[in-house]
């Protein structure tokens, strides 16, 4: 699994977020909270000018539910604390002040979480549904949102990103493949190189920091096998995400994974990325990690050499089924 992208439970978060000191400009503070489509604002991450934190209650908190914001405990704003103002950044390019309302109580998957209800309304959304889906990110303060711009799968630069992470997708999907026990797979290394890998996902910005000038690339990608008799029309897959890092001059760093499983993609999860912020001249990166089952929100530090992680908070998720080979328990290294 790519660095940036592993679970990390809520008490393990705090301590993450709390250990990484990060050296912004002088008097830069803000927070974060993901937009959802019916107007709830979930706050989950908040910036010092030094260190991330996570202060807002977590999933399943046991904290009762404020009458009103004035009720809030100024603690779980963060370093910008309650007057801060708000602004929705949407992503198809808009923004616009953001005002928020009064708390509430949501239920997100199998989980509960606390909210803030916003004057933001989004397209209609089924409230039965186990989780919104997001239509933006909503930042404190005048911190601009920078965009990630999403490629063309049918761009040349797509062709020539697959042919980059070939020979990286074949030995992570060999790793998949291993990591299961009691179970092997109905096409052996050769013949699963005769199916083309599919770019789904394709992210490109060039950023330049004091790390240097480079281009910072995040990919989904997939290559599906024929189903056979016992997949019940839905064969196997191979999954895989991840970053690609280009340097002139220098060979590209390629950190991916790989997931094997079937085409119902029962534990598979993909990226949104909401955008970019500035901190320092380095940019972070702030993003959903979501599959059928749970999301996660996170921000990652993006360098030439690396990408890593900076904080990673659990929006919500339901117990997964135990580890095998069956369907929709799907195995590997992502």
């Amino acid at each position: 699994m790519p660095a940036f992208l592993r679970t990390i439970g809520p008490v393990a978060v705090v301590a993450l977020a709390a250990t990484l000191p990060i050296r912004g400009a002088a008097g830069t503070s803000f927070g974060l909270a993901v937009l959802r489509r019916d107007g709830v604002a979930i706050p989950f991450a908040s910036y010092n000018g030094r260190t991330w934190t996570a202060d807002w209650p977590g999933v399943n908190a046991s904290e009762e539910l404020p009458i009103s914001l004035a009720d809030v405990p100024r603690r779980w704003w963060g370093a910008p604390g309650p007057a801060a103002s708000w602004t929705a950044w949407l992503l198809d390019g808009t923004s616009r002040p953001l005002a928020l309302k009064k708390p509430e109580h949501l239920s997100v998957f199998c989980g509960t979480r606390l909210g803030v209800r916003t004057d933001y309304e989004g397209a209609d959304f089924d409230p039965r549904e186990p989780t919104a889906a997001k239509d933006g990110l909503a930042v404190t303060g005048d911190v601009p949102l920078l965009p990630v711009p999403r490629i063309s799968l049918l761009a040349p630069d797509a062709s020539k990103m697959v042919e980059a992470i070939t020979d990286d997708f074949n030995k992570e999907e060999a790793l998949a493949a291993d990591h299961f026990t009691g179970w092997t797979h109905p096409f052996d290394p050769a013949s699963r190189k005769e199916y083309p890998i599919e770019l789904e996902a394709f992210y490109r910005i060039s950023d330049s920091s004091p790390s240097g000038a480079w281009t910072t690339n995040y990919i989904e990608a997939v290559r599906r096998f024929p189903a056979l008799e016992r997949d019940h029309e839905c064969g196997l897959i191979t999954f895989v995400r991840g970053w690609v890092l280009e340097q002139e001059g220098k060979k590209p760093v390629i950190d991916i994974g790989a997931r094997i499983t079937y085409c119902d993609r029962a534990d598979v999860s993909f990226m949104l990325p909401f955008g970019r912020l500035m901190i320092d001249r380095e940019p972070y990166w702030v993003y959903q990690v979501s599959s059928w089952r749970d999301e996660i929100y996170g921000v990652s530090r993006v360098r030439p050499e690396a990408v890593r992680p900076v904080l990673a908070v659990e929006g919500g998720g339901c117990p997964k089924d135990a580890p095998g080979p069956g369907r929709g328990r799907g195995r590997g290294r992502e």
